[in-house]
């Protein structure tokens, strides 16, 4: 099977998520994060599950209890609904 677009997948696991304001959460993680990316963050919110679009705005190395960490500022961004091409062709 040949591929039929190309794309990057990534996956950022065992982060710890702060929020700082209305709109912006900060995530530490053990993998930078590239600024523009979009990323779906799951939380947790008074006993229900939360899925946020959220856009990287800063990614920089830290250091907790002795290992380099990345603090990954994040804010909420809006994105409309993603039409799966699947979808799109059963119209």
């Amino acid at each position: 099977m040949e591929p039929v677009e190309e794309g990057v997948l990534r996956v950022l696991r065992d982060v710890t998520v702060y929020r700082i304001g209305d709109e912006q959460w900060i995530a530490v993680g053990r993998e930078p994060a590239v600024l523009g990316e979009v990323l779906m963050l799951d939380v947790e919110d008074g006993g229900s599950r939360k899925r946020l679009t959220m856009c990287v705005i800063e990614s920089r190395p830290v250091m907790l209890e002795g290992y380099v960490r990345y603090r990954i500022r994040l804010q909420l961004d809006e994105l409309p609904p993603i039409l799966f091409e699947q979808q799109v062709r059963r119209g």
